[in-house]
């Protein structure tokens, strides 16, 4: 942790699922992930806030924010966060990445924030 990266995350892969619901779709579940990286420092800053998400799912929050999450470059090699991968936080807060972005500092993702 440092001034400049003063949050602890962690990164979960969910899991494949199969036959739930009419779509096979249950939605994200924190129990149904994988661990990719823990004890990251990050800066966690606020993107954009917005309307409530139309779909209804459960992990929803109750109005749509899109967040920046910024790691350095030493502490996550190029390729390890995906889309749709989960980072939570040192407060427990879930974060969606809807686009993992790397550039010579280290990695700048856009996320969805998710409701606990």
């Amino acid at each position: 942790m440092s001034f400049l990266y003063p949050r602890v995350i962690s990164i979960t892969r969910p899991n494949p699922q199969t036959g739930v619901g009419a779509i096979s779709y249950g939605g994200v579940e924190a129990t149904n992930e994988t661990a990719v990286a823990a004890g990251l420092p990050a800066s966690i800053q606020l993107k954009k806030s917005g309307n409530r998400p139309d779909t209804g799912l459960p992990a929803d929050a109750q109005n749509k924010t899109d967040w920046t999450v910024f790691i350095p470059a030493a502490c996550a090699a190029n390729g390890t966060i995906n889309a749709r991968d989960i980072v939570t936080d040192d407060l427990g807060v879930r974060y969606q990445v809807t686009a993992p972005y790397w550039n010579s500092l280290g990695y700048a993702l856009l996320c969805e924030r998710l409701e606990a």
